[in-house]
């Protein structure tokens, strides 16, 4: 009987699991959390197979900063000091891997490039997320950052297990 018991519970836990990740399959690893206009807006951003993986239980918040797509290959000259900021990449003169390298390498916590059309590196250890923003989405931060206006987002996702509690 104990058998049994010991099998019910496993597959319980089973099914909660798979409830569980059904419930959270729709929330994105990019969420803008001020300006208010922009934080209504929905994001259909794709996470590069680099980096932490999405559900890694680390929120990783800042305000956007624009880099200029040349100081991001590392073989730029400039050294950018972006620690705690995310980073959001003007153009894609290198490889989004490489990017995010020389990105993490400056401080920041995460890399938003634009839809690349680059193959990915082999080289490097990232760190920090990366995330492909479709080009009205990534048009619109850029803008709101050019006027002056200051962009918070997040990327991945906090695990709290408490948003789950009955």
């Amino acid at each position: 009987m104990r058998h049994v018991t010991c099998f019910m519970g496993f597959r319980f836990l089973l099914f909660l699991v798979a409830v569980l990740l059904l419930v959270t399959a729709r929330v994105t690893a990019l969420k803008v959390h001020s300006p208010a206009f922009l934080a209504r807006k929905q994001f259909t951003e794709f996470k590069l197979p680099v980096g932490p993986p999405r559900w890694s239980g680390k929120e990783y918040r800042g305000d956007v900063i624009l880099v200029s797509g040349t100081e991001l290959c590392p073989n730029s000259t400039s050294i950018g000091n972006w620690k705690g900021a995310i980073v959001l990449a003007l153009e894609n003169k290198c490889n989004a891997v490489d990017q995010a390298v020389v990105a993490q390498s400056n401080g920041a916590l995460g890399l938003l490039v634009g839809n690349t059309k680059l193959p990915l590196s082999e080289g490097g250890i990232v760190q920090i997320p990366v995330e492909v923003v479709p080009e009205n989405g990534w048009n619109a931060i850029v803008a709101t950052v050019k006027q002056g206006i200051p962009v918070h987002v997040s990327l991945g996702h906090s695990l709290n297990v408490l948003r789950f509690a009955i």
